[in-house]
């Protein structure tokens, strides 16, 4: 998708769609530590990874009850940070929005505070559309602060899909573009847990995506 056809919608979730996606004791259980910062490392269907910053050591034996949680590591801790890479999955919201989603280049920018959580939508105008309304049906109502033109980001990366994004990420830790190339897209697909044909997909269209960007 040409960044001149792209759009970008910043919307706000507050308390109420965090009940109704299933993710309100991990939201409240971070805050609870004091949230220094908060950057979304992948999305994945209903789920997301992400890291946090907080000023506290997170109640972990809590975070491990959390039916919402898939997995979690503490990756890093100071006498004034803690920071954390959480897996989640929004287990309330329905499959099917996961396929919307999907159709985004991607969500950037999220803020985390106690008033709620703000991002921005970024693909066409009928796959954002259908998004919000997707989001909607499910009984997540999002507040849209701002619709315009998407300007670009200055990381290359997020001119890409989430899913694009991981499988290019995970394939450059593991190898795959090392000269000579130390692992296959088996070995990819292992590492991600998908078929070896979705990652190859994946690949193939993030590689397309980023020379018609650049060159």
């Amino acid at each position: 998708m040409s960044p001149l056809t792209m759009r970008e919608a910043r919307v706000a979730l507050g308390e109420t769609a965090f009940e109704t996606m299933g993710i309100a004791e991990l939201v409240s259980l971070s805050r609870d530590s004091g949230v220094l910062g908060f950057e979304a490392l992948a999305c994945h269907g209903t789920g997301a990874i992400v890291q946090v910053a907080v000023e506290r050591s997170i109640d972990e034996d809590r975070l491990d009850a959390l039916e919402s949680v898939d997995w979690w590591e503490r990756i890093a801790e100071s006498a004034d940070e803690h920071r954390y890479v959480i897996a989640f999955t929004a287990s309330e919201l329905p499959e099917s929005l996961a396929d919307s989603a999907d159709d985004l280049v991607g969500t950037c920018d999220p803020n985390v505070s106690r008033r709620g959580v703000t991002l921005s939508l970024v693909g066409s105008q009928e796959t954002i559309a259908g998004t919000v309304d997707d989001y909607e049906a499910a009984g997540v109502s999002l507040d849209l602060r701002k619709f315009g033109p998407y300007e670009g980001r200055d990381h290359p990366l997020a001119e890409l899909t989430a899913r694009q994004r991981e499988a290019v990420r995970t394939a450059h830790e593991l190898g795959y573009y090392e000269v000579p190339r130390t692992v296959t897209t088996e070995d990819v697909a292992a590492e991600l847990g998908v078929d070896s044909s979705t990652v190859a997909e994946h690949l193939q269209r993030a590689e397309r995506n980023l020379f018609g960007h650049h060159l």
